[in-house]
């Protein structure tokens, strides 16, 4: 089906309002995006917070009368730069194919959607099969880069592990390939822990990996190495929690966190394990070290 698109700038005191008037107007439905790139990072919890500058991108039927919307949006909210466009009907999983093709992570992990065709990656790729989900972590954010990048980079043969926070199981399964023995992937969200199922069964990990809900969690047994990618503050809550997790002389590898956050996450660790060392991409930051 075809839409008539309608988008507008406007700001984050207003945007709220003009979501309504467009409601009333009969929109179908109302996106707000970022008009300047200012990223807002870890909000607290219950709190939806907007950015200064907001985009608003509305749907409307074909045969929307855009100048009356054009004038109640000019009358009622003082907007008068509005531009509609015809939005044409799409496959859309065929349009997310084309953003997303196969990636590769350090000298052999390789993430490669169902698309594509893995004979054409090299011999001694390392290959997971994952298309792009609901649940976070597919190897493009830099936070999933980074835990692939230690994995990579410090094979965990014969380990056990726990991916800690799992979204779609990414970082459990690459543990698996590289070696590991066995790795519980706890994360606690529902469709997170669904992705994680999906993606271990597409990739025969199932036997090896074990998928819990964080409430169902229980006793878990201490490992070699906790890998846990989400966010600073929930890692600082948790650091006496992952400190039992991991045995003396065991690997945590922590990732989520901007480098302003940094100094707490260092404090609370460093309490626990030594040798902290601190991996930077862009803003964000992994920091690994090794159970006292």
């Amino acid at each position: 089906m075809d839409w008539m698109q309608l988008t507008l700038q406007t700001s984050k005191d207003q945007a709220d309002f003009v979501s309504e008037i467009l409601v009333g107007l009969d929109s179908v439905s109302v996106t707000f995006s970022d008009s300047q790139d200012d990223a807002i990072f870890e909000p607290p919890v219950g709190s939806t917070p907007l950015w200064q500058h907001v985009t608003i991108t509305s749907l409307f039927d074909l045969e929307v009368d855009q100048d009356h919307v054009g004038h109640v949006l000019s009358q009622i909210c003082n907007i008068d730069q509005i531009n509609f466009e015809l939005l044409k009907d799409r496959v859309w999983e065929d349009e997310c194919k084309k953003d997303f093709h196969a990636m590769q992570f350090g000298q052999r992990i390789w993430i490669c959607p169902s698309w594509e065709d893995s004979a054409s990656l090299p011999d001694d790729a390392i290959v997971i099969d994952m298309d792009p989900g609901l649940a976070f972590g597919t190897g493009t954010h830099q936070t999933t880069d980074l835990c692939l990048q230690y994995l990579d980079a410090n094979m965990p043969v014969g380990y056990t592990v726990i991916d800690y926070g799992s979204g779609t199981g990414i970082l459990a399964i690459a543990a698996i390939k590289l070696g590991a023995v066995s790795v519980v992937a706890v994360d606690n969200d529902p469709q997170a822990v669904t992705a994680t199922i999906n993606n271990i069964n597409a990739n025969q990990c199932q036997d090896q990996i074990s998928v819990i809900h964080t409430q169902d969690e229980g006793q878990l047994d201490k490992v070699d190495l906790l890998i846990a990618n989400i966010l600073a503050n929930p890692l600082v809550g948790l650091c006496e929690h992952f400190s039992n997790l991991v045995k003396q002389g065991g690997e945590i590898a922590l990732s989520g966190i901007l480098k302003d956050q940094l100094p707490i996450v260092l404090e609370a660790y460093g309490e626990y394990f030594e040798t902290l060392e601190v991996e930077k991409k862009d803003d964000w930051c992994r920091v690994n070290g090794k159970r006292k």
